[in-house]
């Protein structure tokens, strides 16, 4: 049986979750959450917006090409990949042309959201910025690239979750 505390603290979790205007304090351990709630108004207009512009993220990190970072050796060349709260980084490729081949799933996302990419010269003091970018993502699979002191490619798809449609994953209309 769940204590009252973890009850409580999963009942305010959802009231913060659903945007109400109920008052916490209004619940008691052992209230009916359904029969509680019907009836309450929704307050969060932007919850049909956060259902809306979602969808599944795979990211390829796949090659740089022609980078040149310390100019007479080769190039320790990492790339860096942020969406949203998601950050990854490559291994270390001692190229100027490496190839990764990196595969990141970042399962559902909100699609509205730009794709960041940087690849640099790993150094032991401070690392060298080559290759910077955002890249607004669109349903479907594509490949784009970033230049720079040379080239990146990103391969991804972005699968609308199911009644969404349109580039950015829409709700269907």
């Amino acid at each position: 049986m769940q204590s009252y505390l973890t009850s409580g603290f999963l009942l305010l979790s959802l009231i913060l979750q659903i945007g109400t205007q109920c008052d916490a304090a209004a619940f008691a351990p052992g209230d009916d959450l359904v029969e509680t709630l019907q009836g309450v108004e929704m307050v969060d207009s932007d919850l049909s917006t956060r259902q809306n512009m979602r969808g599944t993220l795979s990211v390829i990190i796949v090659r740089a090409l022609g980078l040149n970072g310390d100019g007479l050796m080769k190039t320790n060349s990492v790339a860096r990949m942020w969406y949203s709260s998601f950050y990854y980084q490559t291994n270390e490729i001692k190229s100027d042309n490496p190839t990764w081949n990196a595969v990141y799933n970042l399962g559902i996302v909100e699609t509205h959201l730009p794709l960041k990419i940087e690849v640099v010269d790993k150094d032991v003091g401070k690392d060298d910025l080559l290759i910077s970018c955002a890249q607004y993502l669109t349903q479907g699979v594509h490949t784009f690239t970033c230049s720079g002191n040379g080239q990146v490619e990103v391969n991804y798809s972005l699968i609308c979750e199911p009644g969404l449609t349109g580039s950015q994953c829409e709700v269907g209309k």
